[in-house]
């Protein structure tokens, strides 16, 4: 069996207002993209995201980008994010990447890892964990998905305003030991986004590594074998 090199990103939340993000990431992209290498993108990779008939040029920039590193061999796995869980099978075929459940376990070296978006160890914020089970469930997004273009799109912007404000109120909201114990089973491993705190964390039993987002500078998680390396300063 070949092992491959991974890394680990998350929380770029890309959108066609912040070009130079994009040419960060495609930068990043092209210097990992080999058959050798494994990526993983723990959600929020786009800023929203209102369905798949919602497609533009940058989008179409974007999905060439994983296509072309996903032609060159490289393995890209994509998980849901808050902010783009409605991504579906056709964005999974028009980029190459591959969409995996939250969370997600596996087993490197002699470490066991669980990766996650990060947002469903915030426990303790009640309000969030009921929207999103409101969000997530198939038959509203049917129905959102059904709903006119530019309805999504002022749901989607004051989604993201609300959100805002919430998060300028409830600045101290972050992951919880009763959230990472649920998921946790028994890795010794937790790497997830979601909060931007980028931060390694060396807890009872365990080691947690939270990737920061993608604003001022880029980040991510090298594992090979049994080295897990956090990186910044990405340009």
């Amino acid at each position: 069996m070949v092992h491959k090199d991974i890394y680990i990103i998350a929380d770029l939340h890309l959108n066609a207002n912040n070009s130079k993000i994009a040419e960060i990431f495609r930068n990043f992209l092209e210097s990992i993209s080999s058959p050798k290498n494994k990526l993983f993108i723990l959600g929020d990779f786009f800023d929203y995201w209102i369905g798949d008939d919602h497609t533009d040029a940058f989008y179409h920039q974007i999905t060439g980008y994983l296509k072309k590193a996903s032609d060159s061999g490289l393995e890209i796995l994509f998980m849901h994010g808050n902010r783009d869980f409605l991504i579906s099978k056709k964005f999974e075929k028009q980029s190459g990447v591959k969409i995996i459940k939250d969370p997600y376990y596996l087993k490197v070296g002699s470490n066991k890892i669980v990766l996650a978006h990060g947002d469903l160890l915030c426990t303790d914020d009640k309000s969030y964990q009921f929207y999103r089970t409101l969000a997530r469930n198939g038959i509203l997004q049917f129905l959102f998905r059904r709903l006119p273009l530019f309805i999504r799109q002022r749901l989607a912007k004051t989604a993201r305003s609300h959100s805002y404000e919430k998060n300028t109120q409830k600045p101290n909201i972050d992951v919880t030991e009763k959230g990472i114990l649920k998921y946790k089973k028994d890795c010794n491993i937790v790497i997830h986004g979601h909060t931007h705190k980028m931060h390694i964390h060396k807890e009872n039993g365990y080691t947690r590594y939270v990737l920061g987002d993608w604003f001022k500078k880029g980040n991510y998680i090298k594992i090979v074998d049994d080295s897990i390396t956090l990186h910044e300063n990405i340009i």
